[in-house]
């Protein structure tokens, strides 16, 4: 397809820049160039934006497709077979769209259904936005989240568990490298470290020559140190945070993407389990604070919502950045959380009003840059270079 998309102001390029008098010009899935509205192309189709702000589609990097986002999704999973756990997580993909999220990194699923639904967009069979997964997560033999964990027990067996991923599809390498607050009643603690070094350091390798990143989940600062070492390249979580561990993700380029939001709900909700309930009531302030402190570093941190897990909804990104911002005031930088820096951690051209970056945006009634809840005064979403939305 090919269009311009006009009568808008455009969030351009890295600062999100506010720029009138401008216009878009999309040809198969791609900016092909941002245009003055005075030279639109002739014989090109044009949208009227109705000036409204035309921003990047919003990025997600951390989610689960399949879960459902109730007091219990590992409760929901056990009671459902794999032919009901795709179609659930088909549905929750189609979902992302309508909240203006284009691109969804999925880190952790049974049986690799994300990998499934994945190839199942890229194939034009479904809707849904752009999907890099991990499908199963390497883990130790009873580390966390056993439910959805290709066990790995020494590096021959972590070699052995990345290269089956990448086998099998996989864009994303995931590790859990520290216990968990939820997943499992008994046996993991946070601080615990899981994964070794060894085995991390073995897995990075080979993912990287591969081309692929790898993605920790990390709480304790054990694991967390363990992670930033082996060469991983997004902590996910890091709730343990310290002077330290930020200095040298600040020297190996390790990014952060801190799910704030997931364990607020976890610490508060009434009917969570008990043990995710009292984990998450010592640790939702540590996180707090380690973000608050850290923010401002030369760290480069993306958003991403933990959607899929408890109260946790599949849209839930809009409320992870309004949690960033009830902490940092900036909504500009709140917002290239889930745009230009979490491009950046994917390392692919998206995240952008760019030319040659894809087209995946959103046609919003309001700034976001004035306020973030504009992010929810949704007209139009295009992805790959459709209209998949509108409102």
């Amino acid at each position: 397809m090919e269009f311009v998309i006009s009568n808008v102001q455009l969030l351009c390029g890295e600062e999100l820049d506010c720029k009138k008098g401008l216009a878009l010009w999309i040809k198969d899935g791609l900016i092909k160039e941002i245009i003055r509205e005075s030279k639109l192309p002739a014989g090109v189709k044009v949208i009227d934006g109705k000036e409204g702000f035309l921003a990047p589609g919003l990025i997600d990097l951390h989610i689960h497709m399949m879960w459902d986002g109730s007091l219990n999704p590992v409760q929901t999973s056990e009671t459902e077979g794999y032919e009901q756990m795709l179609i659930r997580a088909v549905a929750n993909c189609q979902t992302y769209l309508k909240h203006g999220i284009t691109t969804v990194r999925d880190i952790g699923s049974i049986d690799d259904i994300a990998l499934h639904v994945a190839k199942g967009i890229k194939r034009g069979l479904i809707s849904g936005p752009d999907v890099i997964a991990s499908g199963k997560t390497l883990t130790m033999t009873g580390g966390h989240d056993p439910f959805w964990a290709r066990f790995v027990d020494g590096k021959d067996e972590a070699l052995k568990g990345v290269r089956e991923q990448i086998f099998k599809g996989a864009e994303v390498i995931k590790v859990s490298a520290t216990g968990g607050v939820y997943g499992r009643i008994e046996g993991e603690q946070v601080g615990n470290a899981e994964l070794s070094l060894e085995e991390q350091e073995v897995i990075c390798k080979e993912a990287h020559r591969f081309g692929l990143k790898v993605a920790s989940h990390a709480i304790g600062r054990d694991g967390i140190l363990n992670s930033i070492l082996a060469g991983v390249d997004t902590i996910e979580h890091g709730h343990y945070m310290d002077d330290e561990l930020a200095a040298l993700m600040e020297a190996r380029n390790t990014a952060w993407i801190p799910t704030l939001f997931v364990y607020k709900q976890i610490a508060t909700q009434e009917g969570i389990p008990s043990y995710a309930r009292d984990k998450a009531e010592e640790i939702v302030s540590v996180h707090r604070n380690a973000f608050e402190t850290y923010f401002n570093r030369n760290i480069l941190i993306g958003a991403g919502s933990d959607a899929g897990s408890p109260c946790t909804p599949h849209g839930a990104l809009l409320d992870e950045l309004y949690t960033m911002n009830e902490i940092v005031s900036d909504a500009k930088k709140v917002l290239k959380t889930a745009t230009v820096n979490a491009g950046k951690i994917l390392g692919r051209d998206v995240g952008q009003i760019k030319e040659g970056y894809s087209a995946n945006l959103i046609l919003l009634k309001g700034n976001p840059l004035e306020c973030l809840s504009n992010l929810e005064s949704i007209k139009m979403v295009v992805i790959r270079g459709e209209a998949a939305y509108e409102a």
